[in-house]
């Protein structure tokens, strides 16, 4: 009896191990997929591949994230503002699965802070004031969350940069929170293969222009 117990415990681990090693391999690819993505038609297919992982993938809200981030993304390359609101809609839908998953998740926070700038340029005089007041919330509950996660300080900069000047915005009020989040990209360690590590770049991008 003891024999037979140990191989159902031994099984069941190599079989775990197994299922947690595909998904691991799945998610590789397809980040690196969409790492390379240039287009709308092939960020669609990435959104595609993660919506697949998560729907094996149930109790993981990583699929999920990068299924909205690449919806985010394309509604910042659609040049229609007519269709911009419904790719939004299909982002925010994979993001409020992922926050039913995992609440308390910083990056979800950002990742939710990133989506509200395109909501404002498909009607900035209409929406400029509302979706400006949500992503800073977002921005500081991601704070919150976890004060070393550098994206939520690379979206606070943007944000700032491209506030008026009046009202507390612009270049000069921008850099030392652009050089925070250097700081915390340097400084920055996945959590895992798969976490989140954008960010980095655009960065170095904004800060060059000073």
């Amino acid at each position: 009896m003891k024999t037979i117990i140990s191989f159902l415990l031994v099984f069941g681990f190599a079989a775990s191990g197994s299922a947690e090693n595909k998904y691991l391999e799945a998610m590789t690819k397809a980040i690196e997929k969409q790492k390379s993505a240039s287009t709308i038609e092939a960020f669609f297919e990435s959104a595609n591949t993660f919506e697949r992982i998560s729907q094996m993938e149930k109790t993981e809200w990583l699929p999920l994230y990068y299924a909205a981030h690449c919806y985010i993304v394309v509604s910042f390359m659609e040049p229609d503002n007519a269709k911009k609101d419904a790719v939004l809609d299909k982002a925010q839908q994979f993001l409020d699965k992922a926050f039913q998953i995992a609440p308390k998740e910083s990056e979800l926070f950002t990742l939710q802070a990133f989506l509200y700038p395109s909501r404002i340029t498909v009607d900035p005089m209409t929406r400029g004031m509302e979706y400006i007041g949500k992503m800073n919330q977002a921005l500081d509950e991601a704070i919150r969350l976890n004060p070393d996660n550098p994206r939520s300080y690379y979206l606070r900069a943007i944000t700032v940069l491209n506030m008026p000047e009046g009202f507390g915005g612009g270049a000069a009020s921008a850099k030392p929170i652009f050089e925070v989040a250097k700081q915390k990209f340097d400084s920055f360690q996945p959590k895992t293969s798969i976490s989140p590590d954008w960010g980095k770049e655009q960065n170095e991008l904004e800060m060059s222009k000073f």
